[in-house]
């Protein structure tokens, strides 16, 4: 892989000297048409300077034309953009009277309705409170929908019970007092209603919270509610108040008026109509808010009652409206009570027209806010400007023509010239970090293959013997040499898993899940237990407040405190090695200190460097552990550090203490929703099960036949009943899959062949498109999620497979019932 990678880069760097030496030659050739242009030029030098003159007087006309024409367009055009700016804004102002005109229609509907579901009395409160809530989700904004019956005063009594009790029993802190008006003509205070032969009291009301001062309120007592009961009743028509401050009012610059239906006369019961009243309570407020739901222009909307009993037009309401840029509704500010003359006399954009609402007549009057339609003059001016200035520029063209042609030439042999050597820099920096790689992986490879293959020519030797392994001194060999060959493959496992997390988090790619973690029981306590050694000269140790919570990637977190952790055991002889976790100056910290022999002055300065020399004696470790750690910090928002002011208080052993300071303020545990480790991998895949199925069929595709019996053999010690095919490469699955049915295919990217064969991805496309819906999982040691989610395939896992049984169950669970993700690499054996 490395070699192919050096070819690789070989070959790209030769690309980029054939590509420098074509463009070279490319620009010495037009460099030469230059010169031999303005050579040409020098020869002809009176046809050139008869030409100037020429275009000199070709200019001036030009100029002269297009100082007309400028001035005729900007005329013609600031008129025709003053004129389109007022059409604009009566055809948005006649659009919002007519939306007024509609709402108020929506009000009258919804008050006959009202009427229709109440006139016979054959209802109780439940059904009025249904009735409302569906009104409610027509999205019609009113203060109170109300049933207001003609009560004769031998029924009052009962009525008042009958209300009473159910308040008493449903609005334990509604004071219900009976019937109520305004007993005279200049009463402003609400008493009990004195007696009277009939009444229209308001005695079905929703809500009635917020409302409460309206309950059982005598429309027939006095005043303007009382002439709007008498206009319905000899009219049979709806009615509308004079504007009103209503009992139920909070602010001090919004109206209201409450429209009367009496029904409609039905041919069934002529005779017992008009009798009773529905009544809606409006806002003037929340007419126009109504009305000016996706409106698109800003203006400002006055509305006032020509048919007041005062005799003249009487202010009802007004509100600048300015719509949100999404067109999801608009801002409305109330605006104070004005006359309709002092409208009227405005100096901005005005529109005026008259509605009718229910038997009164409404003045609406529309302005314009700011300059929302001041007429757009700027392309006008600009228009103008670019057909005198086209003039000028065409002159200065042909005059600095020559110039210009110099200049630009120069400026090409420059940018070539920088270009070609971008590229050999390029090519240089391309190779110096191949060869950086390819020292360093020879340098940290080579010593653990080297120890594997030794172990294994004596694990090959013992076994081969005539009586192998007969004696408990052989065997205690063999488990030792097992044990070596085990740790290099472990070792190199992890050197090229690293370093693909490495390039990926400094690649930005890795990514992070922040959600609230518990640094005790969710990072430090599983570190400890893997830190954690028995008979040990050291002791490892938790320091970290109980319900200490702060948001973070707690899975990228603890594989820091890990690497860290790991890495003080290595130096650690005696002491401890502490994780600790802490609150300082408002942001949460944590620290992994040890009393190891410390880390050399010299090579603190390149501590998180890629590829750095190793910090013991023995040059263990890959050398990338830091780096990594310091790129998945950066990658959470946080920062990484050396404390050089640590000590460990051991004598000849100062300690060593890193710093991982997350950058987040500790979270108050009462207010989060917090799932621990498990719960929260549930909650990302709730449709994760830990059991195998019992049987199913499997095709393993693979170039490598040893990694498919290892597969198949591994595979089998935690699924007995599944029966394998293997195939060595994409045309075999693709005969295979004509004639055979399979559950679960595992498709490796790189297949190598003497001829050109399927990619991994090539082939599931192909499975697609033969109709194989089953579940299609990736492999690959390098990272091709995005390459095999894109083919088809439904999951994605890096090689190798796990060979614990517990760790392989839940991998193969993860493969068979999780959506789109893929095995982090960097997970942590239990």
């Amino acid at each position: 892989m490395i070699s192919n990678g050096g070819d690789a880069m070989v070959e790209m760097s030769n690309s980029n000297l054939e590509i420098l030496s074509h463009e070279k030659s490319r620009n010495l050739t037009d460099i030469d048409l230059e010169k031999g242009s303005l050579d040409s030029n020098e020869g002809s030098a009176t046809i050139s300077a008869f030409k100037q003159r020429t275009t000199l007087l070709l200019v001036l006309m030009v100029i002269i034309l297009g100082c007309g024409t400028s001035a005729a367009f900007l005329a013609v055009g600031i008129g025709s953009a003053v004129e389109d700016q007022q059409d604009q804004f009566a055809r948005s102002a006649l659009d919002l009277i007519t939306k007024i005109e509609g709402a108020w229609e929506d009000y009258v509907t919804a008050a006959s309705w009202i009427h229709g579901r109440c006139r016979n009395r054959k209802f109780d409160r439940v059904d009025f409170r249904e009735m409302y809530e569906y009104l409610v989700a027509s999205g019609l904004d009113f203060q109170a929908a109300q049933f207001d019956p003609n009560i004769t005063h031998d029924e009052r009594d009962e009525a008042e019970a009958e209300a009473r009790a159910y308040y008493e029993e449903n609005y334990p802190s509604v004071d219900y007092r009976g019937f109520v008006g305004f007993n005279f003509e200049n009463s402003t205070t609400v008493e009990p209603r004195l007696n009277a032969s009939f009444y229209f009291p308001i005695h079905y009301m929703e809500p009635v919270l917020g409302n409460e001062a309206a309950i059982g309120l005598d429309y027939h007592a006095s005043g303007v509610r009382q002439k709007t009961v008498l206009a319905c009743m000899d009219t049979g028509e709806p009615a509308l108040t004079d504007r009103l401050r209503l009992v139920q009012e909070t602010e001090d610059i919004s109206y209201g008026v409450i429209l009367m239906h009496p029904g409609i006369r039905l041919s069934t019961d002529p005779d017992a109509w008009p009798k009773d009243l529905a009544s809606i309570v409006i806002r003037i407020p929340d007419l126009i808010k109504r009305s000016a739901e996706n409106q698109h222009q800003s203006s400002a909307v006055y509305i006032f009652d020509r048919s007041d009993s005062g005799g003249k037009p009487l202010f009802l309401g007004g509100a600048e409206v300015i719509p949100y840029g999404d067109h999801s509704g608009a801002l409305l500010t109330p605006l104070p009570e004005i006359t309709l003359t002092e409208v009227q006399k405005t100096s901005k954009l005005y529109f005026e027209e008259n509605i009718r609402a229910a038997n009164k007549v409404w003045t609406v009057s529309v302005l314009s806010v700011d300059d929302t339609f001041k007429p757009d003059v700027l392309f006008v001016s600009i228009g103008g400007t670019i057909v005198f200035l086209a003039s000028l520029c065409l002159a200065l063209w042909i005059l600095t023509h020559t110039r210009r042609v110099e200049q630009l030439n120069k400026m090409k042999a420059d940018a070539d010239a920088e270009k070609a050597q971008l590229i050999l820099e390029n090519a240089h920096e391309a190779t110096r970090a191949e060869r950086e790689l390819n020292d360093f992986l020879a340098h940290e490879v080579r010593n653990p293959v080297a120890a594997a293959m030794a172990a294994c020519s004596f694990v090959k030797a013992a076994v081969n013997e005539k009586e192998p392994l007969t004696t408990e001194e052989a065997l205690s060999t063999i488990r030792e040499d097992v044990v070596i060959i085990e740790n290099a493959l472990k070792f190199v496992n992890d050197l090229l898993r690293n370093m693909l997390d490495m390039h990926r988090a400094a690649n930005k790619q890795l990514k992070v899940t922040m959600e609230p973690t518990d640094l005790l029981h969710d990072v430090l306590e599983p570190v400890h237990s893997m830190l954690n050694q028995r008979n040990a000269n050291f002791r490892v140790e938790v320091d970290c407040p109980n319900h200490l919570f702060v948001t973070t990637d707690r899975l990228r977190l603890k594989q820091v405190v890990l690497n860290l952790g790991r890495n003080s055991l290595k130096f650690v002889e005696s002491g401890y090695v502490r994780l600790r976790a802490q609150v300082v100056e408002g942001l949460v910290e944590l620290s992994i200190e040890d009393s190891g022999p410390g880390i050399p002055p010299e090579k603190r300065r390149l501590l998180f460097n890629k590829f750095q020399e190793s910090l013991d004696s023995l040059s263990q470790g890959t050398g990338i552990g830091l780096f990594l750690c310091k790129n998945l910090v950066e990658l959470m928002g946080g920062e990484i550090s050396l404390d050089e002011s640590f000590a460990s208080g051991y004598k000849d052993h100062p300690g060593t203490r890193f710093v991982v300071s997350l950058r987040q303020p500790p979270l108050n545990p009462e207010t989060i929703v917090y799932q621990p480790e498990e719960a929260s991998d549930r909650s990302l895949h709730p449709e994760l099960s830990s059991e195998l199925p019992e049987k199913m069929s499997v095709l393993f595709v693979d170039d490598d036949p040893i990694l498919r019996k290892l597969f198949t053999r591994t595979a089998k010690t935690v699924a007995p009943g599944w029966s394998f095919r293997e195939a060595s490469n994409g045309e075999t699955a693709l005969h295979l899959v004509e004639v055979e049915h399979f559950d679960l295919i595992f498709m490796d990217m790189y297949m190598a062949s003497v001829e050109k064969q399927l990619l991994g991805t090539e082939t599931v496309v192909a499975l697609r498109k033969k109709g194989v819906d089953c579940r299609i999982c990736g492999l690959s040691a390098n990272d091709k999620e995005s390459e095999f989610l894109e083919a088809g395939a439904d999951v994605f896992t890096f090689k190798p497979f796990p060979c614990e049984s517990r760790a392989l169950t839940q991998e193969l669970c993860r493969v068979l019932y999780s959506n789109s993700s893929y095995r982090t690499k960097g997970e942590f054996p239990e």
